[in-house]
């Protein structure tokens, strides 16, 4: 129970506040024009291609703003070829970035347990894209020195950092296939991966090696072990035994030895790929037992960022000073779709990960600054779990700071929750209240890009409120390259994931053991399957599988996602239930 002090304050306050806004409503009316803002949130934004059959797939009707990027990376047939044009257009334009590590230092916890804090560089280390596409020519140059060739199979077994990114453009120019794991994959996983891939070569982190080392009698076909250095440069961790059994050498020495092979050498031996070839194997994370690798074409990649680029680009204009904040692993297919597109439209890429991330992360010696603090990114990918974390340490400190403030702080929820619904924005409560919480991300956070999970109402409004910024949820999976549904940023909608993206079909097929029919009143309900040209060929070496989920009709290569789905009169759709349990 509130005392009296607090209740007395807050009725003052609230007084204040709702006599300001009977005063300044008309100004605030005339110059936000909110009618404008619902107009836009009610809009439809999908229609099924026949209006009158229930299982007519749904699709977009917005039009798309591809005349802002150049035709020439539109009509690209593989993912290698777009790459390299992206270079040449923004050649003096930054890339990516990262911190330098100066020192590793141990931290003793009140726990008792050890830390590992970073000594980390003030400011971020940027690569411009002249200075990449040199970097990719010398990497390919160097994987064909070490054996590696046009249509082999490399696994990339390491955690998000730039070299992931060049190594994965290096593969891709070349011809040759990615297989993507999780860093964070059992070792029956590891195992099952790479031997299934038939892979001979293995691009892990120093970190990682390790425990491949470990594994090195279960690994049948690896020949060669790559591994991306650490700041300090040890000395690898290991026996003669795997000496003897592996070639070990490190990415900077890929890179020296591909420095002194002539260019035409490269142009001679490598093998241009064709847009149906598999570009990449991905791993699923495996936590449902031994991981499937979903097959991935160049036309699926092209076709899945391309539905996603032109569905952002009729909803947000990107400005110069945007920046991305790239954390996420790199072996999901949301991030690494995502820092394709951020690629392919010039858009710098801060390289994170979540123990440097925030100024209290566990890797973050006391005194330096997180990377998001430096970063101060625009974009940033999320999932729920994360969201989640984030709005229970705001409500745990607010709790902290007594019943004043925690009430207080309620009242402001409340009041933008309110104004926002109505079209309105709230620039005084975003600057007195919000405006040191939305620091702790960097303070210019304008899209938080949502996946991988459902996130929950109460956490979507919450965080949305507190770090001013719009939350966009999207849903899709590695089965059709992260291209199936994304919100409008004008969309107010709750527990909703958005319309189908352009050049996606999205419909529903009855589910009768659940009682969902794509018939039901007042919105159709039922299994979500979709269909377009960035659905996968199936899962490798699973042919079983593959049949279950995928398949062709009426001249369009279906997936069958196993989600039931519920779409409203706008065309947007809601995730429901849940018919199998599926790895994503």
């Amino acid at each position: 129970m509130a005392s009296a002090a607090t209740v007395i304050l807050l009725g003052l306050i609230k007084t204040i506040i709702l006599l300001y806004d009977i005063i300044t409503f008309p100004i605030y009316a005339l110059i936000q024009k909110p009618w404008h803002t619902l107009k836009l949130a009610r809009r439809v934004r999908a229609v099924r291609e026949d209006p009158k059959d229930p299982y007519s797939p749904y699709v977009r009707v917005e039009e798309t703003r591809f005349e802002l990027v150049p035709r020439s990376m539109m009509n690209a047939e593989t993912i290698g070829e777009v790459f390299k044009q992206a270079c040449e257009l923004y050649a003096k334009k930054r890339c990516y970035g990262f911190r330098e590590v100066f020192a590793e230092q141990e931290e003793m916890q009140p726990s008792g347990k050890v830390f590992r804090k970073l000594v980390l560089s003030d400011n971020y280390t940027w690569v411009t894209y002249e200075e990449v596409d040199k970097e990719l020519d010398h990497v390919v140059k160097g994987f064909l020195a070490n054996g590696i060739k046009s249509g082999d199979r490399v696994v990339i077994f390491a955690e998000t950092r730039p070299e992931w990114m060049v190594t994965a453009n290096a593969l891709f120019r070349m011809g040759s296939k990615l297989v993507t794991l999780y860093a964070t994959l059992g070792d029956d996983g590891v195992v099952h991966g790479i031997n299934e891939s038939e892979a001979s070569v293995v691009i892990t982190s120093a970190d990682l090696v390790p425990k491949l080392a470990k594994l090195e009698s279960r690994l049948k076909n690896v020949k060669t072990i790559i591994y991306m250095e650490s700041f300090n440069r040890k000395r690898l961790n290991v026996n003669d035994s795997v000496k003897e059994r592996f070639h070990l050498l490190s990415f900077n020495e890929v890179i020296r030895e591909g420095k002194k092979i002539k260019d035409e050498v490269m142009e001679e031996q490598i093998v241009p790929p064709k847009s149906d070839d598999i570009a990449l194997f991905m791993y699923t994370s495996g936590s449902t037992g031994n991981p499937k690798a979903v097959m991935i074409t160049h036309k699926n990649f092209l076709h899945g960022f391309q539905s996603l680029l032109g569905t952002l680009l009729r909803n947000y204009n990107f400005e110069e000073n945007e920046i991305y904040f790239g954390y996420l692993p790199l072996a999901h297919i949301l991030e690494l779709i995502s820092e394709s597109i951020m690629f392919l439209l010039g858009i710098p890429i801060a390289f994170s990960n979540p123990q440097t991330m925030t100024d209290s992360a566990t890797a973050v010696k006391k005194g330096c600054k997180g990377d998001i603090s430096i970063a101060k990114p625009t974009i940033m990918p999320a999932v729920p779990l994360i969201l989640d974390r984030i709005r229970k340490t705001v409500s745990d400190n607010v709790r902290k700071k007594g019943e004043f403030v925690e009430q207080l702080f309620e009242f402001a929820m409340q009041y933008k929750t309110f104004w926002t619904k109505r079209g309105f924005r709230t620039p005084i409560i975003n600057y007195l209240v919000f405006r040191h919480l939305s620091s702790m991300m960097g303070g210019r956070l304008k899209i938080l890009l949502v996946g991988g999970a459902p996130l929950s109402p109460d956490t979507q409004n919450f965080i949305g409120n507190v770090l001013n910024t719009k939350i966009v949820q999207g849903y899709a999976a590695t089965e059709c390259t992260a291209a199936a549904t994304i919100m409008n940023l004008d969309d107010f909608s709750f527990g909703r994931v958005g319309a189908p993206l352009y050049g996606v079909k999205l419909r529903l097929v009855d589910w009768p053991e659940g009682n969902y029919y794509a018939f039901d009143k007042p919105n159709p309900r039922g299994e979500i399957v979709i269909g377009g040209n960035a659905v996968t060929p199936g899962y490798y070496n699973n042919e079983e599988e593959t049949k279950k989920a995928y398949v062709d009709e009426d001249g369009v290569h279906w997936w069958y996602t196993g989600d039931i789905g519920e779409v409203f009169e706008d065309g947007t759709l809601k995730i429901i239930d849940r018919k199998k349990d599926l790895v994503k």
